[in-house]
């Protein structure tokens, strides 16, 4: 079988002796205990393929179906353990719970939530804090997204992929990914969040050519080929390609996703397909915006994170709209994560986004507090 990842594998250099180990876990006994379902027999040309690889460990565990041909399917799912946990209820929400705003947290996350369990660096936390940021532009809301993480896939520790907002993924000679939700996940305005989401994303919005005239994004395409997209219920879609497309759960896993999903319930106003054409002109005016398309793409940035009506499965939910001088990101009532405890998380309650001139930030903040990257300076402060 080609291996379509390792077009050019002498231009790619030596991977180190942990990056080795990592690959032939992957291939073996540890990455069953993983969630990773690859035939023993296949652990020797799959840690071939290893040495060649220029990617992370996550990377190639991706495509371990196509590594052999006794390796036709790799399910990704979850490791954890049987409990039984009593819901701890957040201290922010308990007032909106009372005043029966919210629902408790025992309906507010999904009925299988994805647990965290404290190990090695990362322990059991508490409820509460703010997080503070100096930024030095307004468009920073999308460190909301960046630092949120909560992606379909992500990356572990080890750089494995494991589901995050999905329970489960079956992938099929990486040719056809089955990706299975969690029952009873909501978004953050507690709307369901369900294959309807992502059956809006592909037909109106990914194939419109109002809204992306150039065609859907380049890690939707297997060499130029649309994938076939189909809604199997209401917790379960598949995408299918004729062909390999080894770039897909990456995507969904960067810094800056592939979102293959919208709040259809909210886009929907903005739509021509759903709404009166002349309501959607009269939007359109109001907003500065010359048609239809052009509000609709306004709305719709998830990871810009810049318009607070917009809902979201982030651990954050943005309360600011711009321009402003500080963002306010308040907890997701609806956040699919709990701890171990039985905390929902995230742990901190807000983020504060403070924007001010990047020349100023090491002026205004520790150096202990300063982390500087290409797109400027920021700072990392949390008050409890």
């Amino acid at each position: 079988m080609t291996n379509n990842l390792l077009e050019n594998p002498r231009d790619r250099p030596s991977p180190s002796p942990g990056h080795l180990q990592e690959c032939a876990d992957m291939g073996g006994p540890e990455g069953k205990s993983a969630g990773i379902d690859l035939p023993r027999r296949a652990y020797a040309r799959f840690r071939k393929i290893c040495k060649a690889a220029r990617f992370g460990a996550g990377f190639v565990v991706a495509f371990a179906a196509a590594v052999s041909a006794n390796a036709e399917t790799i399910v990704l799912t979850e490791s954890v353990s049987e409990r039984s946990l009593v819901l701890i209820e957040t201290p922010m929400l308990a007032s909106a719970v009372g005043d029966m705003l919210l629902p408790p947290v025992s309906q507010r996350v999904p009925e299988a939530p994805r647990i965290f369990f404290g190990s090695g660096r990362k322990s059991i936390g508490r409820h509460g804090g703010d997080w503070r940021m100096l930024v030095g532009r307004a468009k920073d809301t999308r460190l909301l997204t960046v630092y949120g993480y909560s992606r379909l896939v992500c990356y572990d520790e080890n750089y494995a992929f494991v589901p995050d907002i999905l329970s489960r993924v079956e992938v099929e000679d990486y040719k056809v990914y089955t990706l299975t939700l969690r029952e009873g996940h909501k978004w953050s305005d507690g709307h369901p969040f369900t294959s309807e989401d992502f059956r809006y994303y592909w037909q109106d919005v990914a194939t419109n050519s109002m809204l992306a005239p150039t065609g859907p994004p380049r890690a939707l395409l297997a060499r130029g080929e649309k994938p076939r997209f189909d809604v199997i219920d209401d917790v379960t879609v598949r995408y299918s390609w004729s062909q390999p497309n080894p770039y897909f759960l990456p995507a969904l896993a960067s810094a800056s996703p592939l979102f293959i999903y919208r709040p259809a319930h909210y886009l929907k106003e903005f739509h021509a397909a759903y709404t009166d054409p002349a309501k959607l002109e009269e939007l359109a005016a109001e907003s500065g915006k010359r048609n239809w398309a052009a509000l609709h793409n306004a709305v719709d940035n998830m990871y810009r994170f810049d318009n607070p009506d917009l809902p979201t499965l982030q651990p954050w939910v943005n309360t600011t709209r711009a321009p402003a001088t500080r963002f306010v990101a308040e907890r997701n009532p609806y956040f699919h994560r709990i701890d171990a405890e039985g905390r929902q998380l995230p742990y901190i309650d807000r983020v504060l986004l403070d924007v001010a001139d990047s020349k100023l930030i090491p002026a205004k903040t520790g150096p202990e507090n300063l982390i500087c990257k290409p797109a400027g300076c920021f700072s990392t402060i949390t008050r409890f």
